[in-house]
């Protein structure tokens, strides 16, 4: 079963960043993956992975030179704000 993530991306005011490159990283040498998307008009990014990943995996949100996490994939729902 596939998981749906969704990042909402804030800067340092608070307030939701548009057209925002968000990466994630899922933890795993032969199993882990990489997902990038763009966030819309309200600061959010919406992801789904392709595998099926055991809701502890691990992993770790990348947003232009910061990083995030570790968090557990079956959050689902992750907010960040930028410094």
């Amino acid at each position: 079963m596939s998981h749906n993530l969704t990042v909402e991306v804030l800067d340092e005011d608070g307030k939701p960043m548009e057209g925002v490159k968000v990466q994630i990283i899922i933890d795993g040498i032969l199993t882990g993956g990489s997902l990038e998307e763009f966030t819309d008009e309200s600061g959010h990014a919406e992801f789904e992975t392709g595998g099926d990943y055991e809701s502890s995996r691990d992993l770790k949100i990348y947003v232009r030179g910061q990083s995030f996490g570790p968090y557990e994939i079956g959050g689902g729902s992750y907010t960040v704000q930028l410094e």
